[in-house]
């Protein structure tokens, strides 16, 4: 099994379920809240320890208590902490109302925002260690290009899921080994909506002009697109109830990283990370609705 660092945030999540979202001035009454662990740099790392990866964690929690019930959170999974510092500021939060088995979330970044390319830089070690680095948005975006530009000179693969969007160097897509978005950020990036197959192509290859070497844009309930060698291919969905759509993506990553690094081809890899993403999305919840490898493998022999 390879070595992969996640760098990224780390958040707490406070979830509401709701049948509808509030007017503008109303107040409803929801149910089932619950304090959960997310961040996308969290769920993604436990995705991949969940099914079984060496995973270390570089971020950044507050000198408060959701910090520490996140670091807990972390090591619970096996997940190596060392590289996460504590700063003189809140937890980075999620505030998510789940309305018919659909998010809408606002984040603040909080401790997030001390994730430095000064921070990264006196790490270097963890580069010399990881033979993956996968990152996202949630860090400031000078973290993100520095952390390439770093796992570039090391010699090592970069994954990147541009989310939640946002405007990037152009610089930063030339050391992608491997981009992630779903159709959302796709279209955002390229300017190119995949609603159908022709489309679809079309982003990807975009994508791939930009210095992206391999392309996998999730669908939703469409499956997914992705390149292998020259060639695109797709894949479907498993058909399950969704209950919370939280960490979808999150967990597809880790899915699909888990298997390449098992030297899985492309397909094989997505159809793992599908089962990982259909299994979280039946399930409450962020990080906790993750699956573990026995529970993908229990799943896929029932399909």
């Amino acid at each position: 099994m390879k070595n992969i660092l996640v760098i990224g945030s780390i958040n707490v999540d406070y979830v509401i379920h709701t049948e509808r979202l509030p007017k503008l001035g109303e107040t409803l009454t929801g149910s089932d809240f619950a304090m959960n662990f997310g961040g996308k740099g969290a769920n993604q790392a436990m995705a991949l320890a969940k099914t079984g990866c060496n995973v270390k964690m570089l971020g950044a929690v507050g000198k408060d208590l959701s910090g520490e019930l996140a670091i807990n959170n972390l090591k619970s999974f096996g997940i190596d902490t060392t590289d996460v510092i504590t700063v003189d500021a809140p937890t980075g939060a999620a505030v998510i109302t789940v309305c018919g088995g659909d998010n809408h979330i606002i984040l603040d970044i909080g401790a997030n925002a001390y994730v430095t390319p000064d921070a990264i830089a006196e790490r270097e070690a963890l580069f010399d260690w990881a033979d993956y680095v996968v990152m996202q948005y949630e860090i400031p975006m000078e973290s993100v290009l520095f952390a390439a530009r770093m796992t570039k000179k090391h010699g090592k693969k970069v994954v990147l899921n541009p989310a939640p969007v946002k405007e990037a160097d152009p610089e930063l897509f030339r050391f992608v080994d491997m981009i992630i978005p779903n159709e959302f950020e796709a279209q955002l990036i390229t300017g190119i909506s995949p609603n159908d197959e022709a489309t679809t192509k079309q982003a990807i290859r975009a994508l791939q002009a930009l210095g992206c070497e391999t392309v996998i844009i999730t669908l939703g309930k469409r499956g997914c697109a992705y390149t292998e060698g020259d060639s695109i291919g797709t894949a479907g969905i498993y058909p399950v109830k969704v209950v919370d759509t939280t960490a979808a993506g999150d967990s597809f990553i880790g899915g699909l990283c888990k298997s390449l690094c098992e030297g899985k081809s492309m397909s094989d890899a997505v159809a793992y990370a599908s089962a990982v993403s259909s299994i979280t999305v039946s399930r409450p919840g962020a990080g906790i609705s993750i699956p573990t490898a026995d529970e993908v493998e229990d799943f896929l022999k029932k399909i």
